[in-house]
């Protein structure tokens, strides 16, 4: 996370910002792998990690089961080999075993890589938070929220 969060301005973290400790990291990954709710995943590279994804329920109550959100960080010298879309295709996977309705994230809406895979994996824009982000320098980023539907008969939203 280190690493991802000085190579791209498109995550939730300015540089150095990340401050887990190791042992913290080490339980945040079990944690997740003890909870039923939540998924996640790692992709090496010659024993290095180079991308993790999170998957998780929005909320736990009965109103908000059908939903899952999820985040997804690539190492940039590993950009455009795929790997991003292998994970997005096993949190799809994940969503789908689990019975859940929707996929939901958030992308820098200047992010068009990222933004062209998930309309790839037919995620929709739903709306536009504007001034999502303010980045060290002052200015801002606005983010889409975008919303994958899993089921065969999904109602579209207008």
């Amino acid at each position: 996370m280190k690493i991802v969060d000085s190579e791209t301005k498109y995550l939730a973290r300015e540089e150095g910002e990340f401050s887990f400790t190791l042992d913290q990291e080490r339980e945040f990954i079990e944690n997740c792998l003890e909870d039923e709710n939540r998924f996640f995943l790692v992709a090496e590279i010659d024993g290095r990690i180079v991308a993790n994804c999170s998957i998780g329920l929005i909320m736990k109550n009965k109103r908000f089961r059908h939903r899952a959100s999820m985040g997804l960080a690539v190492c940039k010298d590993c950009w455009n080999k795929g790997i991003g879309g292998k994970m997005m295709q096993e949190c799809i996977k994940w969503c789908e075993e689990k019975g859940l309705e929707q996929l939901e994230l958030e992308v820098v809406t200047e992010n068009t890589r990222a933004l062209s895979m998930y309309q790839n994996f037919g995620f929709e824009i739903f709306g536009t938070k504007k001034h999502a982000l303010k980045y060290g320098d002052g200015t801002y980023a606005d983010e889409y929220h975008m919303i994958l539907f899993l089921q065969k008969n999904k109602v579209k939203l207008k």
